[in-house]
């Protein structure tokens, strides 16, 4: 009797934990954030939620209260964001799970989602979080699978931790990887099924992806949606070309037509069955639904740059980003959701929803200020030439005593390793990091991130003229909307 007490105590305690955290972020959003006020319907049948605005040619918001007015010195992004032109006919699916959920989703309550009218969010359990539904991306694979084989150990220890109502957090381990390659087909089915007439987009992305509002709305009205597009960041699996899922995906409505009418003709069993047995076979989903669409004759339309993985501190800014609208961001933490949707807001209040930035704006505005002083207890990601001392390399590093003079000397100090780069030639090197024996050059520029907290530690540094002169050679861009190889 005892332990069921402290066990319903333990329980009840993080659910008001979990119920505080949530009021917090949803009392900020309506303080800070006034169009979403507008009430966000949840629908019984599955639809995707919807943020209500103004009738047509009608002044008054739909909601179950009287919604505030917004204060004057609001910021006009927040006001537009949710009813800018285009808005409407994005529906955009984000794909989680339950062991990270309440780790990475709450940010885009407060963020993505307030300016998103449309948007279903896909997980490995059934749940809600405040008012808006959770989708189990996985309630329609076939119970052969979903009760019996090994990916699915994860999935079916997760509904069990729901009925006992313990704390799925708790579960980690590769499952969750090993269980993901199974959402992918069934979220777009859903999707595609559940749209409204209003959809012609659909944007497939992670609960660690950020993505750009008004870059992605600018770029999709350069294409037309009646025609088949499936877009994403170039990736080569065997023979298939498919989008990287977690850079983020982009649908036409009528290549998730060609699918819905393919998979209805086929018959939904036989068309599942079939892509079921695909998937227990091969490693990634996002390279599953590449060969779905080429079923239906869509190939990827390569759109790296715009749509790609990095983050602001791991990407390499080079000439093929720098005139590039940035639209998507991956493997990015909450802080950086929100600071990239805070740089967005501030980019639409001083050049409105028609002028696009640039990768290069995104350097100008979070990286370039810190790159021009050297960083101690700093790793830049210089990795194009590893000069090694003798006593450190290893099997599959340089000869030491091969190396010219000044590429010994260079892992002796960091003022030897700075020389050593500026002796390269400018296009072999524009950056250094060094610690005691190590001394390692870089021909791209990359930001990187603080390794104080980590075992070793790296003198960083940006040679100077060789950044200006690559930011000079690009003053007057030509915005490239099409990706690399398109």
């Amino acid at each position: 009797m005892s332990a069921a007490i402290t066990i319903n105590r333990t329980t009840t305690a993080r659910v008001a934990v979990i119920f505080i955290v949530l009021l917090g972020i949803f009392f900020f959003r309506d303080t800070w954030l006034p169009h979403v006020h507008d009430q966000q319907s949840q629908l019984s049948n599955g639809s995707p939620s919807k943020i209500d605005k103004p009738a047509h040619g009608v002044g008054a918001v739909h909601t179950t209260a009287a919604a505030p007015t917004p204060s004057p010195s609001s910021s006009a992004f927040y006001k537009e964001c949710a009813t800018t032109p285009g808005a409407d006919n994005v529906l955009v699916l984000v794909k989680t799970g339950a062991t990270e959920i309440y780790q990475k989703l709450p940010t885009h309550f407060v963020t993505t989602f307030a300016c998103v009218p449309h948007f279903m969010i896909f997980s490995d359990l059934e749940q809600t979080i405040a008012n808006i539904p959770i989708h189990d991306a996985l309630v329609n694979v076939s119970e052969s699978f979903r009760d019996h084989h090994e990916d699915f150990e994860l999935y079916r220890k997760l509904q069990q931790y729901q009925r006992e109502g313990q704390d799925v957090s708790k579960l980690t381990g590769k499952g969750g990887w090993n269980l993901d390659k199974w959402k992918f087909l069934p979220m777009l089915h859903k999707a595609f099924e559940t749209a409204g007439p209003e959809i012609e987009w659909f944007l497939m992305m992670e609960a660690d992806t950020s993505v750009s509002w008004t870059n992605l709305l600018q770029w999709l009205k350069t294409m037309d949606p009646k025609k088949g597009y499936y877009l994403g960041a170039q990736n080569v699996l065997g023979n298939t070309l498919f989008g990287h899922g977690g850079s983020g995906v982009i649908i036409s409505r009528r290549t998730a037509d060609l699918m819905k009418e393919h998979r209805n003709s086929t018959g939904k069993e036989v068309y599942d069955a079939k892509w079921e047995l695909s998937t227990s076979q091969n490693c990634c989903g996002d390279e599953i639904i590449a060969r779905a669409f080429m079923e239906v004759d869509v190939k990827l339309t390569p759109a790296w740059p715009l749509i790609q993985g990095e983050t602001v501190s791991t990407l390499d800014w080079t000439k093929e980003h720098w005139c590039s609208p940035s639209i998507t961001w991956h493997h990015v933490d909450p802080i950086e959701i929100d600071t990239m949707f805070q740089f967005q807001s501030q980019w639409v209040d001083a050049h409105g929803w028609d002028t696009p930035f640039l990768y290069r704006d995104v350097f100008e505005h979070f990286v370039s200020r810190h790159t021009t002083v050297n960083r101690t207890s700093w790793n830049n990601l210089s990795q194009d030439r590893k000069l090694i001392s003798a006593s450190l390399a290893g099997p599959d590093n340089e000869d030491f005593y091969s190396l010219e003079p000044y590429e010994q000397r260079a892992v002796k100090s960091a003022d030897a390793c700075a020389e050593a780069c500026l002796l390269k030639p400018e296009r072999e090197c524009v950056q250094w990091m060094f610690t005691p024996g190590r001394c390692y050059l870089g021909r791209d520029i990359r930001f990187g991130k603080s390794d104080e907290v980590l075992g070793e530690h790296w003198t960083s540094g940006w040679v100077q003229e060789r950044l200006a002169a690559f930011r000079e050679g690009f003053e007057a861009c030509e915005v490239k909307w099409h990706g690399s190889g398109a």
